[in-house]
């Protein structure tokens, strides 16, 4: 089974020395779906290598990576924060209005590299559908994204395995221009 996967470039040197190595899940949703095939809180995402919108979904993860993650990680340092404050985490007006701190994106221009990993089929724990579209909740991570990042037919997969360098193909490498107006500019090159 053929599946894709989306690192930044820096990341190359681990994953030739030590293999693709599952990462934390931090979003909890995502967890409560995931923890039935798990045996720990962690995993690789992956996605079909025979899918027609890899272009798409590539620019779609770079989107995720600059814009929806640090909006997650700013959420889950405020929940930390509340719960050790002893307040209700549950309170949204406790949390970031992600409509007025507005569309900016965080991080540098930068070079990602599209692997192309070769696994078993039973080491893959099932698929499910990822959406990835804006909402109007101001509290949520997708509100005000742009909409040219938006999907809900990408299949992903996950696996807790480590994968082997050896299963893996650098397949191609995305040049990543963030500009001042909070824009992107890619550039693909087939390796």
């Amino acid at each position: 089974m053929k599946l894709l996967h989306l690192t930044n470039k820096a990341n190359l040197p681990s994953i030739i020395m030590n293999g693709l190595l599952p990462t934390h899940i931090e979003l909890d949703h995502h967890w409560d779906v995931f923890q039935k095939y798990l045996t720990q809180r962690s995993c690789i995402y992956l996605w079909d290598a025979e899918t027609y919108n890899n272009a798409k979904f590539v620019r779609d993860m770079i989107y995720t990576k600059m814009f929806i993650h640090p909006r997650n990680k700013a959420l889950t340092m405020r929940e930390i924060e509340l719960e050790k404050q002893g307040l209700d985490i549950y309170n949204e007006e406790l949390y970031p209005d992600f409509k007025k701190i507005g569309t900016g994106l965080v991080g540098d221009s930068s070079t990602y590299s599209l692997l192309e990993v070769d696994i078993d089929e039973t080491r893959v724990e099932g698929s499910w559908q990822h959406i990835q579209e804006p909402h109007d909740d101001k509290y949520g991570t997708t509100v005000v994204m742009d909409d040219q990042y938006a999907h809900n037919n990408k299949e992903i997969y996950i696996s807790g395995n480590t994968i082997s360098f050896n299963n893996i193909k650098i397949v191609e490498e995305i040049l990543v221009r963030k500009y001042k107006n909070s824009k992107l500019g890619f550039t693909f090159r087939k390796n």
